[in-house]
């Protein structure tokens, strides 16, 4: 079965999605980028891959608290992603698209979820849902959180394209910058909330580390700081089954 027709399964209903309110709440999280690595040359996948695992252990950790089931469920995430030519690698341009991913939140063992998001992922990869939002990408010049917003909006208002969730990961500069002699030591990523979509979820890179940040319409979701926790903890469960130390959260 393709992508595509993958996305017509009707959504489960879910707190993650339903009326917006006018006010926002934002969380964050952070992660070692030699420890995503870590993971990524142990256990297999890309950095990406790494991510979304640890964004599902996450919201499986969320939606347990909100009283939700998980087992065998998945979450239906805008994953907007690098479509770059080889040429291109380490390189800044527009050259990004976006793929529907289903996030595996109803996988309890951390290895069996990352390797239920890297097959996922490799599929999509292979498929034509990449390729074909990279016209749209190349012409109209948006950066990766424009692309997350709106393709996100137009995909919400859609029944059978509808999306719980947004997953950005934007790859940063891996060297201090610096404006006026002061140097910037922290980079949190903030995204909009899409169209019904309660949560959007962004990533940054920057100078080592992996900065998490974490949107939210404040009426229904005050309660993403458990999200954002267990982002920290599935990462630490993962760099552990590495054969690493549990990653320490900083704040």
């Amino acid at each position: 079965m393709s992508s595509s027709v993958g996305l017509l399964r009707p959504l489960e209903k879910s707190s993650l999605t339903g009326p917006v309110g006018p006010h926002r709440t934002w969380s964050t999280a952070y992660l070692p980028l030699d420890e995503v690595k870590t993971i990524r040359g142990a256990l297999g996948g890309t950095v990406n891959d790494v991510v979304l695992t640890v964004v599902s252990g996450g919201l499986r950790e969320l939606l347990t608290a909100r009283g939700e089931h998980v087992d065998g469920r998945t979450i239906r995430a805008l994953v907007p992603v690098s479509v770059r030519r080889p040429g291109e690698r380490g390189v800044y341009n527009n050259r990004v698209s976006a793929m529907f991913a289903e996030l595996p939140v109803g996988i309890l063992d951390p290895v069996a979820r990352l390797d239920a998001v890297r097959a996922q992922m490799d599929d999509l990869k292979q498929s034509k849902q990449a390729v074909a939002g990279d016209v749209l990408t190349s012409l109209s010049g948006f950066a990766p959180p424009m692309i997350l917003d709106l393709a996100g909006r137009l995909a919400a208002r859609s029944p059978s394209l509808g999306v719980q969730t947004g997953v950005t990961n934007v790859p940063g500069p891996q060297h201090p910058l610096k404006t006026l002699d002061r140097t910037l030591l922290q980079s949190y990523p903030f995204v909009p909330v899409i169209g019904n979509v309660r949560i959007s979820i962004a990533i940054f890179s920057y100078n080592g580390g992996m900065y998490f940040g974490v949107t939210a319409d404040s009426d229904s979701s005050s309660d993403i700081d458990i999200l954002t926790a267990g982002i920290e903890t599935a990462a630490a469960q993962l760099l552990e089954l590495s054969g690493g130390r549990p990653a320490v959260a900083t704040t």
